[in-house]
């Protein structure tokens, strides 16, 4: 009766272990496998740049009125909120290229000599803009006729390119075709065979620049006979930086 509990229990463990080296030897033969391909890989790198003039121009037009009373300061807000408005659409500015970003009412409080009480001084209502302007030659114009409308706050003037796609494809054939000579000229040097690409990776973006990130701030400082500023458009550049993953024998 004992023997025959021992026979089964030391089968049982015979049954075990065959089917741990079923399940084993099959995953490390796999690892190898990669390993080993691993072994044959070359990985480079292509770089492209492309110089293209924007087209549009965004900018972030804000007013911001301070007053204790929260109706007053909230009407002469929405009054000059509407005067600008009115004014983009009199010079052509499209309702899809105007969009409020931002719109805020917050108390303002101060402190008595003792700065340890606080009292409530007011409000500050804050609206802001978000604008393209398509046609490049009125940026400086808008900003002037924004600012004598009840913007005093100008910033964020970037200029883009509206749509770039094709710039895009055009910078990352460029890229693959300098990663392509990199991975020839290995070849070469290396004395070995590129059989197929195993993988591909891209990390593409492009550099708008900033003219300036705050133009004009606190417009009751500045005399209103200034006039229009001069905006210097310059070019913005495409980039596109691919990686290529090569097998080779």
């Amino acid at each position: 009766m004992e023997n025959t509990f021992l026979n089964k229990t030391f089968r049982n463990l015979i049954n075990i272990f065959i089917l741990v080296l079923i399940i084993t030897i099959p995953v490390l033969a796999f690892n190898l496998g990669i390993d080993k391909e691993k072994d044959n890989l070359i990985s480079v790198t292509g770089f492209a740049e492309i110089y293209a003039k924007p087209d549009v121009a965004h900018i972030v037009l804000t007013v911001v009125s301070e007053n204790k009373s929260l109706k007053l300061a909230t009407e002469d807000n929405n009054t000059k909120g509407n005067a600008i408005i009115a004014f983009l659409k009199e010079n052509n500015i499209e309702d899809r290229d105007i969009k409020t970003s931002q719109y805020s009412i917050v108390p303002r409080y101060e402190y008595y000599n003792d700065y340890r009480n606080r009292y409530l001084a007011g409000y500050d209502v804050r609206q802001s803009l978000s604008v393209k302007v398509r046609d490049l030659d009125i940026v400086g114009d808008i900003i002037e006729g924004a600012t004598e409308k009840g913007a005093n706050d100008v910033s964020n003037l970037q200029f883009i390119i509206d749509n770039d796609d094709v710039l895009r494809e055009q910078a990352r054939e460029q890229a693959i075709k300098n990663a392509q000579d990199k991975a020839n000229k290995l070849e070469k040097d290396l004395g070995v065979k590129i059989k197929d690409i195993v993988n591909f990776y891209e990390d593409q973006g492009g550099y708008n620049p900033v003219v300036n990130e705050r133009l004009i701030k606190d417009m009751s400082m500045v005399d209103a006979a200034v006039g229009a500023p001069s905006i210097q458009v310059g070019e913005n550049s495409i980039i596109s930086n691919v990686t290529i993953i090569y097998r080779v024998k």
